[in-house]
């Protein structure tokens, strides 16, 4: 009809599926923590932010040119959402880049320290922080679109939500799609880059310009 505007979608993603509302938030709290359980977390250091968790592949995967087959032992990495929320809170994201690197180069001792048949064959994580993952030298892969992974999508959301005191915001004024995705490094990698005095330093740590989605 004439006088009426036709009412235009939003710009991109983030703003069309934004954070679950908030009276999911017991519920999802309470599946992160019992799946935290259940997963058998380890922190890589006292005052560090990552963690890891023992598994084993369930798919034939290329990483760094070598093919890992089903049953290979994986390296599944967790951020430890409450420290990284007080180490933000405290330092800033440039102080939690540098304790990322070093939970890495903390990695890679104990994994050289091992036996050859005890080491993982690769490292593999989750989740919406793109940015951090290829600036700490992780092969990025985007994730097919599936009903199952917009729902990730929008659990990964509400972490960002619930752990970040400005996580609404940054959802709001994100400049690209928030999405998840897979990142790869293998054993091999993970020494060569993290296996010395220093290693993942010459990376470097760049501040942000704007407030925005991890994993825009």
């Amino acid at each position: 009809m004439r006088g009426l505007r036709r009412r235009s979608r939003p710009a991109h993603p983030v703003a069309e599926h934004g954070a679950p509302p908030r009276l999911v938030d017991p519920i999802l709290a309470a599946w992160e923590a019992f799946d935290s359980r259940r997963r058998h977390i380890r922190p890589l250091r006292p005052d560090g932010i990552l963690g890891i968790e023992r598994a084993r592949l369930r798919r034939r995967v290329l990483v760094d040119g070598v093919t890992l087959r089903p049953g290979s032992p994986l390296g599944e990495m967790h951020l430890l959402n409450d420290r990284l929320r007080d180490l933000e809170t405290r330092a800033g994201l440039a102080d939690a880049y540098r304790q990322a690197r070093a939970d890495l180069q903390t990695l890679a001792a104990e994994e050289a320290a091992m036996p050859e048949r005890e080491r993982l064959a690769a490292f593999h994580g989750n989740g919406i922080m793109a940015r951090f993952a290829e600036r700490d030298g992780w092969d990025v892969r985007p994730k097919p679109d599936t009903p199952w992974q917009r729902v990730e999508d929008w659990y990964f959301r509400w972490l960002l939500v619930h752990w970040t005191p400005d996580g609404r915001e940054r959802l709001r004024h994100g400049r690209r799609p928030l999405r998840a995705v897979d990142a790869w490094m293998s054993a091999d990698a993970l020494q060569r880059r993290y296996g010395r005095p220093g290693g993942g330093d010459e990376l470097g740590v760049r501040p942000e310009p704007t407030p925005g989605p991890p994993g825009a």
